[in-house]
């Protein structure tokens, strides 16, 4: 399973990079940090997960991301996550289609199982 991760704080990460190589047959084929990046890194790695955050680089929006993938490569699992948890920007991502909204918060350590599950469908 190819992982795309759309992260802007080096911590969070790096965090992101250990728990994804937690789950066996995952691997990481890109990192970015705001959108123009990320939809570059999805066209040219075709990634089957986009972990993506919110709030990106330079005032920039995942949701930027989350629309493309919608309408350009919806078969492509796209997995929020995010400290703006509220219900309505919670809605507004799985409206567009992803397919997981967690909250870093409170969810981080889910990420694994979540990406395990995936893997075996």
């Amino acid at each position: 399973m190819k992982v795309l991760l759309v992260e802007d704080f080096a911590p969070i990460r790096d965090r992101l990079c250990e728990l994804v190589q937690m789950v066996p047959g995952a691997q990481i084929v890109a990192q970015a940090d705001e959108p123009a990046a990320a939809l570059a890194a999805i066209r040219e790695s075709e990634p089957d997960v986009v972990i993506v955050d919110l709030q990106l680089r330079g005032g920039t929006s995942g949701l930027t991301i989350l629309k493309w993938l919608h309408q350009h490569r919806p078969a492509t699992t796209a997995i929020v996550l995010s400290n703006s948890a509220y219900a309505q920007m919670r809605k507004a991502c799985l409206d567009l289609g992803a397919g997981l909204f967690l909250d870093k918060a409170g969810e981080f350590a889910r990420l694994p199982r979540v990406l395990a599950e995936l893997s075996e469908h």
